[in-house]
């Protein structure tokens, strides 16, 4: 495929796993990614969803029957995963090479036990195309618990708040406000995941109150930091590990 190639809104009858090596813009229903080259993209069946690939010269796709579906509810809408090493090979060889039936049962097996154990990534988070909104984002990406507001950014770029205001929702599809949450939460995700407690990870990400943090946790989580953390500790350590940040 060409570098910038874009695949208009469509949907498939079919869950599909793909993978772009060379990084990609994605929305899949309500959920706007930048995805990385190191990350699956699992959407389900009918989920309507279009891509715009970021330098990416070639996409690996499994379409599979929604009846070996993983019993976990997480399957059920999309999610971005960490290409495991092991379940990269097996798309990338069920995509390219020439298998019989029994190999092709065999692989796919695998690929869902991997699957299956393979942790969420909650860092596929989409920045703004506009270079001073993606100043904005960076700054927040790489210090969560940065305060200033978006009348302060405009005011330091030298832009109206309106321009940096329609750049986050046409490229992120979420408001200012609300990009920054997810940065704020998905940061906070990985502190908790390292052992950090709650009340440290709430002032490290921005949070003047705890309440304030557990709040828009729940939110995007569904569950309450002390609550996540816990599960997170009980997982066998292969399930818990991270992978590194690009």
């Amino acid at each position: 495929m060409s570098p910038d190639q874009f695949f208009e809104a469509h949907s498939h009858e079919r869950d599909q796993l793909a993978w772009i090596p060379g990084g990609a813009r994605i929305r899949v229903a309500d959920s706007h990614w930048r995805l990385q080259g190191d990350q699956f993209a699992w959407i389900p069946a009918l989920a309507e969803h279009d891509m715009q690939m970021s330098g990416a010269e070639e996409m690996f796709s499994l379409y599979l029957d929604p009846s070996i579906r993983l019993p976990q509810s997480r399957w059920n809408r999309p999610l971005a995963l960490p290409v495991d090493p092991v379940a990269g090979a097996i798309v990338r060889s069920l995509c390219t090479s020439k298998i019989d039936g029994a190999r092709v049962d065999a692989s796919i097996a695998l690929l869902m036990a991997i699957l299956a154990v393979t942790d969420e990534s909650y860092d596929a988070l989409a920045v703004p195309h506009d270079p001073r909104a993606r100043a904005v984002a960076d700054a927040i990406l790489l210090d969560p618990a940065e305060e200033r507001g978006l009348d302060d950014w405009a005011q330091q770029l030298g832009v109206s708040t309106k321009t940096l205001h329609r750049a986050f929702l046409a490229d992120t599809g979420l408001t200012f406000s609300q990009w920054r949450t997810r940065a704020r939460i998905y940061a906070a995700e990985r502190l908790l995941a390292e052992g950090h407690s709650v009340q440290e990870t709430s002032e490290r990400t921005g949070y003047a109150t705890s309440t304030g943090f557990i709040k828009a946790f729940r939110q995007v989580f569904g569950a309450t930091p002390a609550s996540y953390a816990r599960a997170k500790k009980a997982l066998p350590a292969h399930a818990r590990a991270r992978r590194r940040r690009p």
